[in-house]
């Protein structure tokens, strides 16, 4: 590979910190590896340099790209920050690999010490919360007292950290996030530990470097301040984890920390069209809080089409139709994915691929929508209808509606019928009773859409929906929309038993997908949510649900907020080599995107 002017700077920038900004396509990878080389070629121990990335199958990666450009094997350090500060605590504090602290386990003692503080915690429902506040904390580089939870009261959470802390040091365990914040502390605390791991290395590179978290700056700022050959590579227009700590105002804080640093730029874009840069361009331009870049594509025009749509399910077939017509032009489904803000955004796309019987993967477990209680209600008195009573199914929607029916009725026959019998003195419960065997008939002699409608307006199931959101704190529609997203599965059934043996044919290949979502993805579509999607790329990509309340979602409401889901959009478009398609819904109280708006794209733009 050639490298232009702007990477051939970048590689053959020796000593002093310097930051590479480097966006989508722009080969950084291939300057990181190949200005390991350069050092080494001139004069540098291989054993002193340090690769610094953020998961283990990056690293893996770049050390085997390393390695084909060489034909000797040189002992250079790649790793991830996690496994580099773990190694120093082993070495330093004698921990052993089976005093790490995680799953069930991590759980177990999490919730221990919820219950420390407050007995009444007696499940899990507020352990992601508290865990994920704690996270946020020790990756801050803040004490407590410095810290503002964004989730969580401050004393509920100095009392949790307390309790956690406490029985982690009675089990003699340490957690993932100990592995930073305990090395922190060391060198903070033993100078003399800092100084000696100081002496190990005198080159650093940190790939990624706008997934760093405040922590993570800290630590690389003092190890390499024996040498400050601190060599940054990264994009904040692509900082998208920002729920995980990450921190792309650190890439504004090492120019200002390092004064004398260098700034190279690599401007080429060989991956997106230029039409694709051009446009995101314009879109990120849009946040206050980056580098100004300019960008060029080194590729020609290629496909941009934006289309509406008018639900949902009209947006899941015209996004299959458009992957037939490029599966008959010749296209491979292995170059195709289709990118959505949240899994439940992709539920329609998911039954229309199964439906037109298209091969597809998912890079991500996904929650398995028909096993959503609504949907595994209307299953039960669909049974119902067709003569498949059971004890549990009549359990399960005796009172959705409310009926204020007793438990114990069911247990006379398992029946409808052996329930007018237990209720044959209580002339209010058998009217429910009887009431609720003339709706089953009525609904055994529709069609599957006829019938949830039914259920739902007629026999009050809205109404006990509307109080389950209440209960659990959500919003109403949020049931509703499995309601209709329901209705719309089954449209093509005529028989409330064609509609039962799709759903389990459904419930099944779904589960079957995430059980197989690591194995073989040839000749095969991908799903992937935009976060997941980061630093990957194919020929065609298609991104749905561009709709405001989605992207951005309905949470972000300040400034910083948008900026960070303006950015996982810019991210998504970027995923593209030739053809993006986006598409947004029509449907009541919903507009299109802003984002599509701040594309400011000119018809000559939008195709070749």
């Amino acid at each position: 590979m050639e490298l232009n002017n702007s990477q051939l700077k970048a590689v053959m920038k020796k000593e002093g910190p310097c930051m590479v900004l480097a966006g989508p396509g722009s080969g950084k990878t291939a300057v990181l590896t190949r200005r390991v080389i350069e050092l080494i070629k001139s004069g540098v121990p291989a054993e002193e340099i340090l690769v610094i990335t953020f998961t283990k199958a990056a690293a893996i990666e770049m050390k085997e790209r390393f390695d084909r450009l060489s034909d000797d094997i040189y002992p250079v350090t790649f790793g991830t920050f996690h496994s580099l500060f773990w190694g120093i605590l082993k070495k330093e504090m004698n921990y052993k690999t089976s005093d790490i602290l995680m799953g069930s386990y991590r759980n177990k003692v999490l919730l221990d010490a919820m219950r420390l503080i407050d007995k009444r915690f007696d499940d899990n429902s507020m352990l992601g919360i508290y865990s994920a506040e704690l996270s946020a904390f020790y990756n801050s580089a803040k004490s407590i007292l410095d810290y503002e939870p964004k989730i969580i009261e401050k004393d509920d959470l100095i009392q949790f950290l307390k309790a956690y802390e406490s029985l982690k040091r009675k089990y003699h365990v340490v957690d993932f996030d100990d592995m930073l914040t305990k090395t922190y502390r060391l060198f903070n605390e033993k100078p003399d530990v800092l100084k000696r791991w100081q002496k190990k290395f005198s080159f650093f590179l940190v790939d990624e470097m706008q997934d760093m978290n405040d922590i993570q700056f800290e630590l690389m700022n003092m190890l390499s301040q024996r040498t400050r050959n601190i060599f940054c590579v990264g994009d904040d227009d692509q900082s998208i984890y920002g729920f995980r700590g990450a921190n792309p105002g650190l890439m504004q804080k090492f120019v200002s920390t390092y004064e004398d640093a260098e700034t190279i730029l690599l401007n080429y874009n060989y991956r997106n069209p230029k039409n694709i840069v051009e446009t995101s361009s314009k879109l990120i331009s849009k946040n206050i809080n980056r580098f100004e870049k300019n960008i060029y594509s080194t590729s020609p025009l290629g496909g941009l089409f934006i289309k509406a749509f008018d639900d949902d399910y009209l947006e899941a077939k015209g996004v299959i139709e458009a992957i037939s017509k490029l599966r008959k032009s010749g296209i491979d489904y292995g170059e195709i994915a289709i990118l959505y803000r949240n899994h439940n955004d992709a539920r329609y796309i998911v039954d229309g691929l199964i439906n037109a019987k298209l091969p597809f993967y998912l890079k991500e477990q996904m929650p398995n929508i028909y096993t959503h209680f609504v949907i595994a209600d209307i299953e039960n008195y669909f049974q119902i209808a067709i003569g498949n009573s059971t004890k549990a199914r009549l359990l399960s929607v005796m009172n959705r509606p409310n009926r204020y029916l007793h438990r114990r009725a069911v247990e006379y026959g398992n029946t409808l019928e052996g329930m007018l019998k237990f209720y044959s003195n209580t002339p209010s419960n058998f009217r429910q009773v009887e009431a609720l065997i003339n709706d089953i008939r009525l609904i055994s002699k529709m069609s599957p859409a006829a019938a949830i409608n039914y259920i739902k307006n007629v026999m009050g199931y809205r109404g006990f929906l509307q109080e389950e959101a209440v209960k659990n704190q959500v919003e109403v529609n949020e049931y509703v929309d499995v309601l209709d997203f329901l209705s719309g599965v089954l449209s093509d059934c005529k028989t409330l038993k064609q509609s039962i043996d799709k759903l389990n044919m459904l419930k099944l290949k779904v589960d079957y997908e995430n059980k197989n979502r690591g194995g073989d993805k040839a000749g095969k579509i991908g799903l992937y949510t935009l976060h997941a999607s980061k630093g990957l790329e194919f020929e065609n990509v298609f991104i749905i649900s561009a709709n405001e309340g989605t992207l951005p979602t309905n949470k972000a409401v300040s400034k910083e907020d948008i900026e960070g889901e303006r950015r996982l959009f810019y991210v998504g478009m970027t995923r593209t080599k030739k053809n993006l398609y986006l598409s947004y819904t029509n449907k009541k109280n919903r507009d299109k995107s802003r984002f599509l708006t701040e594309l400011d794209y000119s018809s000559s733009m939008l195709s070749p």
